[in-house]
């Protein structure tokens, strides 16, 4: 996987200088938007943080555990299935 230009190997957790520069930017035209624009502009930061970042951080997860595992959802279906039925047949 290619590296990011500003992102150290042993602190990816950290902000890049370019995201805090992107952030400075967004404060100033912040301060300069009128009401209308911080009401859409808080809706849609809102739907980012409560929505889409919740969604993307699982999907990410998943896959994040079948590449560590090396098992995919078709496959994992499969030997839960087997699992389910030799412990309820021991029963």
């Amino acid at each position: 996987m290619k590296e990011h230009p500003e992102v150290k190997a042993l602190n990816t957790l950290e902000p890049t200088v370019g995201e805090q520069l992107r952030l400075v930017e967004f404060n100033k035209k912040l301060d300069q938007a009128n009401e209308a624009e911080l009401r859409e502009i808080a809706k849609l930061l809102a739907q980012q943080a409560m929505v889409s970042q919740p969604a993307a951080i699982r999907y990410l997860a998943r896959e994040a555990a079948q590449n560590l595992s090396g098992i995919h959802n078709s496959e994992a279906e499969a030997i839960m299935a087997a699992l389910k039925k030799q412990l309820t047949k021991e029963e």
